[in-house]
């Protein structure tokens, strides 16, 4: 018979104890999810980009408020493209372009822009791109996109290396005549003058504006926003994302 001192019990008790919590540990729950991380992927399950599938370029941009908002990102390169999209659409509208421009060995964002704050999420998307790796940033916008795009890029410190806008009104979600009024970073203003009241407003717009090298191009076209951007057009909005002080200095093609 063995006998069981005291101290005996002891030791059994302890080993018994170890035992149980090893048991307990391979039922144990995982641990929680990070919240910022969890709030980031609601972000992407949810956003409204019916151009991608399931596991497209879809980044999220937080702002200053902490405010979280998605973008569809594609490409590469030290200078980046923050495409802001018109009212009656989304960041698709911009996505065959960012394609053709990744290609070109451009990074290029399309910010979802149809909140109010607009503006900032357009500064925190610049802001973003910079802290990637992006040496120079340049903003074009369509429509409502061109006001918000010339309305951040006014507020932007350190400037942006360029803006370009596409039938933007004068005043729809930010206030462009008082952005043009202080933005001195090289500017191109494109309307169709058979598109309503839009070519009156990028005259005003180019007029107030302090720019050193702009450029207003106005085509006799019913086109609007996004659909600009085709033929000596699009070849003068790529020639402005390599050089664009040269662009806006140049000549109108047309």
């Amino acid at each position: 018979m063995i006998a069981i001192t005291t101290a005996t019990r002891g030791l059994v008790a302890a080993v018994l104890l170890a035992v149980a919590a090893g048991c307990g540990q391979g039922t144990a729950s995982p641990p929680p999810l990070d919240p910022t991380a969890a709030a980031r992927q609601r972000v992407i399950d949810t956003a409204n980009f019916d151009c991608l599938d399931e596991n497209g370029p879809v980044v999220v941009i937080t702002d200053a408020a902490q405010e979280m908002t998605a973008a569809i990102q594609v490409g590469t390169g030290d200078t980046a493209v923050v495409l802001l999209h018109q009212v009656d659409g989304t960041a698709c509208q911009w996505y065959a372009f960012a394609l053709l421009l990744a290609q070109r060995g451009y990074r290029a964002m399309a910010p979802d822009i149809t909140s109010s704050d607009a503006v900032e999420v357009t500064q925190a998307g610049i802001a973003q791109l910079r802290q990637e790796g992006a040496k120079r940033v340049i903003v074009i916008g369509a429509s409502r996109g061109g006001t918000i795009a010339l309305a951040a890029a006014a507020g932007t410190t350190p400037p942006v290396d360029g803006v370009v806008a596409l039938s933007a009104p004068t005043v729809y979600g930010a206030d462009a005549l008082t952005a043009v009024a202080k933005l001195d970073v090289p500017t191109i203003l494109v309307a169709g003058d058979l598109d309503g009241t839009f070519a009156a407003h990028a005259k005003e717009l180019f007029g107030l504006s302090i720019a050193k090298h702009k450029k207003l191009i106005i085509r006799s076209s019913v086109s609007h926003g996004v659909t600009l951007l085709s033929g000596d057009i699009e070849d003068t909005v790529l020639a402005f994302l390599v050089d664009p002080v040269a662009t806006a200095d140049a000549p109108d093609p047309a």
